[in-house]
C-alpha cells in the first residue's frame, strides 16, 4: 500500500511539474517571409503611379525573401535577389530618387546562430529582431546612405526597417 500510495504521488508529481514546464520552442521558430522594407521616403519604382514607402511593393527583384528559423539554434536566408539601391535627392526639387540593379539570377543567402533575448526577442549577427504574434520587426539604424544627385557625397542616412511575417 505505501509503495501504491508513493508510486501516486511521484506520479502526480511529476504530471504537476510538466505542466507547470514553459515550453522550449522559441517563438522564432518556423520561416518568415519578409513584407516591408521601408526607409520612410515613398517612392514610384515600378512606375504603377503609386509611390509607396514599402520597397517589397515597388521593387519585383525578389518576391519571397525568408528567413528560416531552426530549433538547433541556426537561421539562414533564402531567395534573396542580390539588388543594389541606391538612394539620391535632387538639389533643384528637394525630392528623392532610387537607382537599382536588380539581378534576379544571383541569389545570396546566409547561414547564422540566433540567441533568444528574451520571449519576444531574437538576436542574429548582433542585430535584435522583435517578434510580436506573428509579425518579427528589425531596424537597421543609419543603414540607408542617401546621396546628392552625381553620388559624389552622402547629404543624409535614414534608417530601415525590415517586417517578417510568419
Amino acid at each position: 500500500m505505501k509503495n501504491t500510495i508513493k508510486a501516486f504521488f511521484i506520479l502526480c508529481l511529476a504530471i504537476a511539474m510538466s505542466a507547470c514546464t514553459k515550453s522550449d520552442k522559441s517563438k522564432a521558430i518556423g520561416v518568415w517571409q519578409l513584407t516591408t522594407r521601408t526607409t520612410n521616403i515613398p517612392f514610384d519604382v515600378n512606375s504603377d503611379g503609386v509611390f509607396n514607402t514599402n520597397l517589397v511593393d515597388e521593387i519585383d527583384c525578389n518576391e519571397i525573401e525568408t528567413l528560416t528559423f531552426e530549433e538547433n539554434g541556426t537561421v539562414f536566408s533564402g531567395n534573396e535577389a542580390s539588388v543594389i539601391m541606391k538612394y539620391f535627392k535632387t538639389a533643384d526639387t528637394n525630392s528623392y530618387g532610387l537607382n537599382i540593379d536588380c539581378n534576379k539570377e544571383g541569389i545570396i543567402s546566409f547561414a547564422s546562430s540566433y540567441n533568444e533575448i528574451d520571449e519576444d526577442t531574437i538576436q542574429v549577427s548582433g542585430r535584435n529582431y522583435v517578434i510580436d504574434n506573428n509579425t518579427m520587426t528589425t531596424i537597421f539604424k543609419d543603414a540607408v546612405k542617401v546621396y546628392n544627385e552625381d553620388f559624389t557625397e552622402i547629404i543624409e542616412t535614414r534608417d530601415l526597417k525590415l517586417v517578417y511575417k510568419k
